[in-house]
């Protein structure tokens, strides 16, 4: 086919991975905005959606964690059973009606007393989409990529998802501000723009796998059913220790990016700040990402690497707690921001690859899954904890903190202090860290697997020798209800 070419193993490559691979990013990017589009205007959110209540803000946010565990499973069935594109169209139209709806609370059709009822609809209805996007990156790296383009691949489409986190976090607080609190449909319309786009452009994702698998072992038809990989995943110590310090670690990503706002301005730093901070929080995750990926493709070090950036990303996390004690810190919130970000989201793409290697040959939505889906539960402990541990805050706080003004929109809401709950968020950090260096020590089962079939297989040389095609693959490929 025109659009395909040969590998040094004799793969063919299909130049048209790389718009699935756009596709999927697209569709992580407008999710996460879908999903964190609250947190930077915590305070304006509680006024316009719920007048007098502090909890509208989030609810708004955790709803998104709490839908995906019990969806979370049918995902994993479903993208494993019906293939990749099924879970592209129906996360992208879900997430796209969500939108939609979320914008229709904000219009004067709506009833004050209705916005939040409403606007909470349209949230749960785009959280029933997370996870079919979500568990996609590594079964677009697995079946369109070859072995040394895998991790690259996994790495720009999930974290696709916190640069729209970023996205958010730059433009909420310049679109609602105190000269324009109530201004949520304008903001609105923004988040739901991009949900319609990648949802039209899944039309043009037509199939789940490339005509020829780019790998061995993308070309197995080994993958237990979805039962009997879901037990044999559980009963992988590595895996185990894998899911809930990596699942641990993306539910303290999602404590944070809830918390950050009103952890911040409680102690006067100004709403710009705190947006600024919650991009940079991303933009240095993807330089850690982009780093971390290329390397694990290259040497495929993935316990050496996840280990350097897991103590990296603790030590910075101890920085970011005491910083944020006290007033007038924005250098040293600046750099541990940074740090925490470089570090940390360099774990999460290789994690996700990693939990494919050490449960290889469980297919891979069910491994990406259960790592989410323990994140989601432990995300949803970390929020009502931190949460709960607030205290009201002091007079020296009520004379410097920026959380709300005497516009209508936030003139009812209380201002708490975050600092006990900033030491619990650190603790659980820690704690999980040392876990995973103490206790992670995999078995890379999908590179044995590859290193096995090399053997006695000779290299792409010949201009006239014919790609590798699985006679089984052929055959699943042309079995339609697969796609």
């Amino acid at each position: 086919m025109a659009d395909a070419v040969i590998n040094d193993e004799g793969y063919q490559l299909y130049a048209r991975r790389w718009f699935v691979l756009v596709v999927v990013c697209g569709l992580n990017f407008s999710n996460a905005m879908m999903w964190i589009t609250f947190a930077p205007v915590t305070y304006y959110t509680n006024g316009y959606y719920c007048e007098g209540c502090d909890y509208a803000a989030t609810l708004l946010n955790i709803v998104f964690m709490a839908c995906s565990i019990p969806i979370g499973f049918v995902a994993m069935w479903s993208v494993d059973r019906f293939g990749l594109r099924s879970g592209c169209v129906f996360g992208a139209w879900t997430n796209c009606a969500g939108g939609i709806i979320r914008a229709i609370a904000s219009t004067g059709w709506i009833p004050v007393h209705l916005r939040f009822p409403v606007v909470l609809a349209g949230q749960v209805i785009a959280a029933c989409g997370q996870p079919f996007i979500m568990y996609l990156p590594t079964k677009l790296a697995a079946f369109w990529f070859p072995d040394n383009q895998r991790a690259i691949a996994n790495t720009l489409s999930s974290m696709s998802n916190p640069l729209g986190i970023a996205a958010m976090y730059a433009l909420s607080p310049l679109i609602v501000d105190d000269v324009r609190p109530d201004n949520f449909l304008v903001l609105n319309i923004i988040v739901a723009g991009p949900a319609l786009l990648v949802a039209l452009m899944t039309l043009g994702v037509t199939s789940s796998r490339p005509p020829t698998p780019p790998a061995a072992s993308a070309a197995s038809e080994e993958a237990p059913r979805f039962w009997a990989g879901l037990k044999m995943a559980l009963r992988t110590p590595a895996f185990l220790v894998l899911a809930v310090t990596l699942g641990g670690g993306v539910g303290l990503f999602n404590s944070l990016y809830n918390n950050l706002q009103p952890m911040l301005c409680v102690k006067g730093y100004s709403n710009t700040f705190i947006g600024a901070m919650g991009a940079l929080l991303i933009i240095s995750g993807l330089i850690g990402a982009a780093i971390s990926g290329v390397l694990v493709d290259k040497t495929k070090m993935f316990q050496e690497i996840m280990k350097v950036s897991f103590a990296g990303a603790g030590i910075a996390a101890c920085s970011y707690c005491v910083a944020i004690q006290y007033e007038g810190q924005h250098a040293w919130v600046v750099a541990s921001v940074f740090m925490f970000g470089l570090f940390g989201f360099a774990i999460y793409p290789i994690g996700l690859e990693i939990g494919v290697e050490t449960t290889y040959p469980v297919a891979e939505a069910t491994s990406t899954g259960l790592i989410i889906i323990t994140g989601q539960l432990e995300g949803v402990l970390f929020v009502v904890l931190t949460g709960a541990l607030t205290q009201s805050i002091t007079p020296a706080e009520k004379i410097v903190q920026t959380c709300k003004t005497d516009s209508s929109a936030t003139s009812d809401v209380d201002v708490l202090d975050w600092k006990w709950s900033a030491v619990a968020w650190n603790i659980m950090a820690v704690t999980l860290i040392v876990i995973f260096i103490v206790f992670f020590w995999p078995r890379y089962k999908r590179i044995e697997y590859e290193n096995q079939k090399r053997v006695n297989r000779p290299l792409a040389g010949d201009s006239l020798q014919p790609p590798i095609v699985d006679v089984e693959y052929s055959n699943f490929v042309g079995d339609s209800s697969h796609l």
